[in-house]
Parts: structure tokens; sequence; C-alpha cells
């Protein structure tokens, strides 16, 4: 296959820019993607975070923007303000690696209105790049023009999505011309982005990129299984016997988030927090202290760690699982990155295995490991435990913790109070299974009566 970076459709000018930022290669998704714009059509490209999908749509973008032409030509939007200011980077990186003399702004929510809207008013941006409330602000009060956009993007569409911001984009969307084109990143496609997209997009590309590697073949990637014990008191043991460079712990909501953030700093770590619940001034001057090694740990919400790049994290603690599957892969991806090595260890109680093997079916895979002696060990797989065939008589987990000491010397009558214990839940049980077998049973008699 012709290397689409070579193509005559690509000006020179852009072709110079991506070898002077080392781009010789097209990974699958530019590949994909950028004949397909180039020709002007809408698409939906499902593609994980770190498979060169900025690029994928900025090379085709940059490379139809007329410079003559003073007024907005396209609008990338990102969901996050940390995402928007990435894209913008990554924006001007190319533009001046090209020598383009293209005008790019950046209007973000969080940060300084009056400072973005003199930018704008002293120069009309050719590229506006916006987090989605921050743009409808924008051209609601007519602040910003969108009669001549050419491109319109709706980068990482699922978090958009989970964020709440489609509507921010509806408004945005319906104020396009008829002749925009419109294009769609997403790692996962719900039923609820699907039908929204099909509103404004009518038969659109449809371009998926398998990740064979979901995760990098550079992390380490541990399960541990707690069972009864304290998941608080494991996670500080994870975070203090092997002293990881920066440590950064995940958690589901806020109130979690400063929960973890309160136990760890009485435990004696210095721990910072991000989440959605902290100012934009707080957040930005802990990122800083962060990557200026004040802290060693940060404990955060999915939302607003996704899209930070914080250089240096040797180990992730999923301390809980993530409703939402997908932010496993977001989550692990903090480490190992740019060929480094990497750990990530999830916490799990045994009922949650099925959600595991949901993930490993996706592709990722865990080793089972264990803390012994101040260390992290393997463990045999437990997948399931059918083998143990508790079918019949499922024990309860209280149950088998006196099992299990049963093997051990205790004092007399210690024996036969296990065994006096088990016999009395399979005879709870017994009569459960017996209660269910009559009503069963009455049932279907009035089942057939009723016929």
């Amino acid at each position: 296959m012709n290397n689409i970076f070579k193509s005559n459709r690509i000006k020179p000018k852009i072709q110079n820019g991506l070898s002077n930022i080392n781009f010789t290669e097209p990974t699958k998704v530019q590949e994909k993607v950028i004949p397909v714009l180039l020709e002007h059509k809408n698409i939906v490209v499902q593609a994980v975070t770190g498979s060169g999908k900025t690029h994928a749509f900025l090379i085709p973008i940059l490379n139809e923007i007329d410079e003559s032409l003073g007024y907005t030509q396209a609008v990338l939007t990102a969901p996050s303000r940390e995402l928007a200011d990435q894209l913008y980077q990554v924006a001007r990186q190319l533009r001046d690696a090209a020598g383009l003399n293209i005008s790019i702004a950046h209007i973000a929510g969080g940060t300084d209105r009056e400072r973005q809207l003199k930018k704008i008013d002293s120069k009309r941006p050719q590229i506006v790049i916006a987090t989605p409330g921050r743009l409808y602000d924008f051209v609601e009060k007519k602040i910003l023009f969108l009669d001549y956009v050419r491109n319109f993007v709706i980068d990482e569409a699922d978090m958009t999505l989970d964020m709440g911001f489609l509507n921010d984009i509806d408004f945005i969307v319906q104020r396009l011309p008829q002749n925009t084109t419109i294009v769609a990143f997403s790692a996962t496609i719900p039923v609820k982005l699907t039908n929204f997209l099909r509103k404004y997009m009518s038969k659109p590309e449809q371009i998926v990129i398998d990740n064979p590697a979901v995760i990098a073949p550079t992390i380490k990637n541990d399960l541990i299984d707690i069972g009864a014990k304290s998941r608080k008191k494991i996670l500080y043991q994870l975070l203090t016997m092997g002293q990881p460079y920066l440590a950064l712990v995940f958690a589901n909501t806020k109130q979690k988030v400063d929960e973890l953030t309160t136990y760890l700093q009485q435990e004696g770590l210095r721990v910072a927090k991000i989440h959605g619940g902290i100012t934009e001034r707080e957040r930005k001057r802990t990122i800083r202290d962060v990557e200026a090694g004040k802290y060693q740990y940060v404990v955060a919400s999915d939302l607003a760690a996704r899209g930070l790049d914080i250089a240096g994290v040797s180990l992730v603690v999923n301390y809980e699982i993530p409703r939402d599957l997908e932010f496993v892969v977001h989550r692990i991806g903090r480490t190992g990155r740019n060929g480094l090595s990497g750990h990530a260890v999830t916490l799990i109680r045994e009922e949650e295995l099925k959600r595991i093997t949901g993930l490993e079916k996706s592709g990722i895979h865990f080793d089972f490991v264990e803390i012994k002696n101040g260390e992290l060990v393997a463990r045999k797989h437990h997948n399931r435990r059918e083998s143990l065939n508790f079918a019949a008589h499922k024990v309860d987990s209280r149950i088998k913790g006196y099992v299990k000491k049963v093997k051990h010397k205790r004092k007399p009558g210690y024996k036969k109070k296990i065994k006096q214990a088990i016999k009395e839940d399979k005879i709870q049980k017994s009569k459960i299974e017996q209660r269910h077998k009559i009503r069963k049973a009455k049932a279907q008699r009035k089942k057939r009566r009723d016929k």
C-alpha cells in the first residue's frame, strides 16, 4: 500500500512538516481515515487512545485550510479542558513544523473567557478547538460564526456523551452549513451515540480499528482477589511496599476519591487528588505539583483523569472496577508509556470475577497475584470455583473460613464447633430448597387449573 503521507493530495508543506516531527509511516487509523476525509465524506471512527487518531483528522483538515481566507473553516471539539489543550498543542506542532500561516484558537471552559474573547476579536481563527460548553456559549452569543465551516470533528464522542454534552453538540451541528463534513471519533459507540449521529450523518463511512494490543506489552497487569480483607489496607500495602516513582489510584466517584485521599494522608502519605469537584485553579496547581515531584501518589476519578498526560506513572491501581469497563483500558494506559515499563493492579472480590472475564474476552490479560511477605507473588488462577463442587451445597464464606481453619490446632471443642456450624448451614439450606420446591409445585398446579 502507498504511504498516504506521500500522496500528491497532501500539500508538500504538510509532508515536510510530518517529516520534521518524525512521522514517516502512517498508523492503521491514519491509512484508513485520511483518504476518506480528503474526499469530504462523513465518518464514524471507532479507535482507542494511542492509535494515532488525532493526526488522522488533523492532517486532512490542515490540508484543506485556505490560508488567505480569514474566517473559521474547521471546528474540533473535545469533552474536557485537558483533551482540548492536548489537541491544540498537537495542531500547533504540526502547523509550525509545516510552516503554515494558519490561525488556531483554543477556547475551553474553566479558563479566562475574556482573554479568549479578545483573541478571537483580534484575529478570526481559521481553526477552532473547543470544549462543547464554551463553544455553545460563543456561538449562541454570536461571538463565533460557523457560516463557512467545512469540517467539524467530535473527538472522544463517547466521553462527550458520558459528560452530558450532546445537547451542546446538537446546538452547534444545527448551525453548520449543509455541506460541512462531520467526523466522530470514539473508543466505543453506544446506542445513544449512534442514534444521535444518524440525525446528522446520512450513511457515514464506518471505520473500526481493531487494537490487538489493548494493553501495552510493557505493562505488567495484575489482579488481586482481596477476599474478606480491607480494601483500603491492601491499597496502602501496594502503595508502600515497592515505593513507586508515581502511583495513580482510580476510584469511581468523587466521594470515594475524597475518602481514599483522607485515609492515605492519615497514614502518612503525601497524596494529591483530582476529580470534577475541585476548582480549575486547584486542578492546575495540583498537576504542576505532581509534575514537579511534590507528590508520589495521586487519587483520581475517571472523567477527571482521562486526558491527563502525567509523565512517569509507574503504578496504576484500580481500587474498584469502573461501571463502564472501557475505562479500565484508559486507566491502565496511564502507565507503561513511550516504551517504558509499567505496572497496573486491580483489586476485586470474588463476585466481580465475571466482569474480569468480560475484560479478558476483549483482549485484556490479567495475572492473579497475592501479597506475601511484603511483595507480590503469583497465585493459582482460580477463574471459577465450580471445581470445588459447591454447587449442590454451597457453603457461606463465613463457613468456608471455618473449613480452612479446621487443619490448624485449636482449643478443645473448636473442631466440634466448626462441624456443628457446617451441619446447621446445610440444614438451613435444605429447608430453603424444600420451600422453593413446594412453592414451585403450587405455582404449576395453579397454572394447570387456570388453563
